[in-house]
């Protein structure tokens, strides 16, 4: 049964019959400027990344604007993996990592848009710019950071998928102009090709 403890100022308290301060949580308010967004991408339906792709290639990149006054914190990643054509027995898997970037904006490829999770609240996303390629963005006076996770791009002998989630307990922040890449760490594998697809989430205020 829930108690009531009123203060001298007037406030309330609701606590329980042990004086434990009773919460109830509920969704966030949304901010006058910001926002909960998401964005997907894909290889292609037709391309597939090159087997042997050299390491420090550009697949998927994510800028929040340099002109933005918000700060955009990101919760997940999810990336999926499929074999367009299976590797040989005994070769070697490669190497996809999670890195941060700043200084210029990368070209090419494909061009996302931020979706907003609520269309009726909040403003549209200060991440103006992602994009993906099957082969490799171009990074011209990009500046490259740290690599704030990774993951193994299974070595597929038959067919099959595989799904990265990039779970991060304390979301990636970035500063206006600062962005993410899904960038090779090591060569790709020699002989496989292959697709993927992937979702991204944040919030901005």
């Amino acid at each position: 049964m829930a108690i009531q403890i009123v203060g001298n100022s007037g406030t309330v308290a609701e606590v329980d019959s042990n004086r434990n301060l009773l919460v109830y949580p509920g969704y966030p308010a949304f901010p006058a400027a910001g926002g909960w967004y998401s964005a997907t991408g894909y290889s292609g339906t037709t391309g597939v990344v090159a087997a042997a792709l050299a390491a420090n290639t550009s697949l998927m990149s994510f800028r929040l604007s340099a002109s933005s006054t918000r700060k955009a914190y990101v919760d997940r990643l999810r990336v999926s993996f499929t074999p367009a054509t299976v590797g040989a027995s005994g070769g070697v898997a490669g190497v996809l990592g999670l890195q941060r970037f700043t200084t210029a904006t990368p070209t090419g490829g494909t061009a996302r848009t931020a979706a907003r999770k609520n269309a009726a609240l909040g403003t549209a996303s200060d991440v103006t710019d992602i994009r993906d390629s099957n082969a490799a963005l171009t990074v011209t006076s990009v500046v490259f950071g740290d690599v704030v996770a990774s993951t193994v791009v299974p070595l597929f002998t038959t067919g099959g998928s595989a799904e990265w989630v990039a779970e991060i307990d304390n979301p990636l922040v970035l500063a206006a102009g600062d962005g993410l890449v899904l960038r090779t760490q090591v060569a790709m594998a020699a002989t496989q090709t292959w697709q993927y697809t992937y979702n991204i989430y944040w919030h901005e205020f």
